[in-house]
């Protein structure tokens, strides 16, 4: 798909990074960071780090403060120039939608100067239900199916190295609860409850926050799938299902409570703080009601999407380093292998009580779910694990994947220099 440069300037006097409408930001040169070092904005007290003092394991440290259900504050480590980050990583200053502070960030190319007659362009965020910042650079391609974030609904548009496209992108975690064709979760909430008894890995200071937000963000989409697991037992009930099905279903919601409970204690220790989920205010939605409606979304939620969960979390409790994390991750990837056998059960019996027509409609939605998922496992498979730096967690959770890609529409016109502020 191309993509006009009006408005852009890509004079050798450019520099910085520039947003054109709703369109991704790109960089058309290296700049320096003013304040690789943003002064500290903690405002409690008994945290790892207090002020910009505390944190000195790297340069331009920096004590921030973050909110994700709970409060905290944790050390971050920026860049004044690309000459601060390693190969293959950027000097993303902070300000504007760029990020809160200074950041080294992945990408396969420095400018527009690196993409010829295309543009150096970077995701607006690392992923589904995440913080907007600037991430994740890659020169555009006239095929592109993205370059704003919109079309994609609650999704990034994100780079895809297996393709060589820009499309949009979707990793969520655990089986999801669809409302609207969206998944939902609660919001995090300050609580005790729902934190499980675990062995929670020792992480350095600079780690703890960002590693509580990532736990967070994993328990409430495991928390979802306990409400998804529950609307199912309804759905098979209406649908007459054995009842073999029911009770293995009760038995696989059973499983996602303890899966929630383990990563809210994860969260809650790295975070100092208990944490858990608060009102799933759409957990009354009934979703789908007639058989091959069930036995649709049965196929894109269990038979593709957790079968991806369960290899992902082998490959995570392979790769992790820590035997606490290592037995959490085992587990989670047991339970969701036989989550994923319980859907194929399910729909070899469903397909056939169907007639001809409707098992042809249902090959077909997985057809649909088995192609989603392949582009999303690609994106999946060329990201490092969240957050990429922490050697406690150094592989990627249990991921629900796929969302289809759609072609962008036109943005509104109007380009500005996005300021740094730090």
């Amino acid at each position: 798909m191309h993509h006009p440069h009006a408005g852009h300037d890509r004079s050798a006097g450019a520099f910085g990074w520039v947003k054109c409408g709703d369109k991704l930001p790109h960089r058309v040169a290296e700049e320096v960071c003013l304040v690789p070092a943003p002064p500290t904005n903690c405002p409690l007290n008994g945290q790892p780090c207090q002020s910009n003092d505390d944190c000195t394991d790297q340069p331009f440290g920096s004590c921030q403060y973050f909110n994700v259900g709970f409060e905290g504050c944790g050390c971050t480590y920026g860049c004044e120039t690309d000459a601060d980050c390693d190969p293959g990583f950027v000097c993303r200053c902070g300000g504007d939608i760029l990020g809160a502070v200074s950041q080294c960030v992945p990408s396969e190319c420095t400018s527009d100067a690196d993409c010829g007659d295309q543009l150096c362009q970077f995701s607006q965020s690392m992923g589904y239900d995440c913080a907007a910042e600037v991430v994740n650079g890659a020169c555009t391609t006239p095929n592109d199916l993205c370059d704003t974030d919109p079309p994609c609904g609650d999704t990034p548009c994100a780079f895809n190295t297996d393709n060589d496209v820009w499309e949009c992108s979707l990793v969520a975690c655990g089986r999801p609860f669809m409302v609207d064709e969206q998944a939902v979760t609660a919001p995090a909430a300050a609580r005790d409850d729902w934190r499980a008894v675990a062995s929670v890995p020792m992480a350095p200071s600079q780690l703890r926050a960002a590693l509580a937000a990532h736990w967070t963000q994993i328990a409430l989409a495991e928390h979802a799938s306990v409400a998804s697991f529950a609307r199912h037992v309804l759905q098979l009930l209406a649908v007459g299902a054995p009842p073999e099905f029911v009770l293995d279903t009760q038995r696989a919601l059973a499983d996602e409570i303890e899966h929630a409970r383990l990563c809210f204690a994860l969260a809650s220790s790295y975070g100092g703080a208990g944490v858990g989920p608060g009102p799933l205010a759409q957990a009354h939605e009934p979703g789908a009601a007639d058989l091959e409606s069930v036995v649709a979304a049965v196929i894109r939620e269990a038979c593709v999407g957790e079968t991806l969960s369960a290899l992902e979390a082998r490959e995570a409790a392979e790769r992790a380093e820590d035997p606490g994390l290592r037995r959490i991750l085992g587990r989670i990837a047991d339970d969701e292998q036989r989550h994923a056998e319980l859907g194929w059960r399910f729909v070899r019996w469903a397909r056939e009580q169907l007639g001809d027509d409707a098992r042809a409609r249902i090959d077909a939605v997985f057809a649909d779910a088995v192609a989603a998922a392949a582009v999303a496992a690609g994106n999946m498979a060329r990201e490092a694990g969240t957050p990429s730096s922490a050697p406690t967690a150094s592989s990627t959770p249990p991921a629900r994947l796929g969302v289809a890609a759609r072609p962008r529409g036109p943005g509104p016109a109007g380009c500005r220099r996005l300021r740094a502020a730090a």
